[in-house]
């Protein structure tokens, strides 16, 4: 029986940005990126909102790792 092994690699992003708003809901956004816009997080300081970043580690790849088909189909019978 032969395996195929198949590497998937997701790239994730590497910091999590939250910005907590001023608004009447005091409403949350969360954006993740590779990397930070500092002119976009100093004009959300600059409208009162609060700004917190988190670093997220990199995810190692994953590796499947997948069985051949048997050469024959097998299957239960249930009576």
């Amino acid at each position: 029986m032969f395996k195929k092994v198949v590497e998937i690699n997701e790239e994730k992003p590497l910091f999590q940005l939250i910005f907590l708003k001023v608004d009447e809901d005091q409403s949350v956004e969360v954006e993740e990126v590779e990397e930070i816009d500092f002119t976009e997080v100093e004009r959300r300081l600059k409208q009162g909102e609060s700004v917190f970043i988190t670093s997220k580690p990199k995810q190692k790849p994953k590796v499947l790792v997948a069985k051949e088909e048997a050469a024959e189909p097998w299957f239960f019978y249930h009576i």
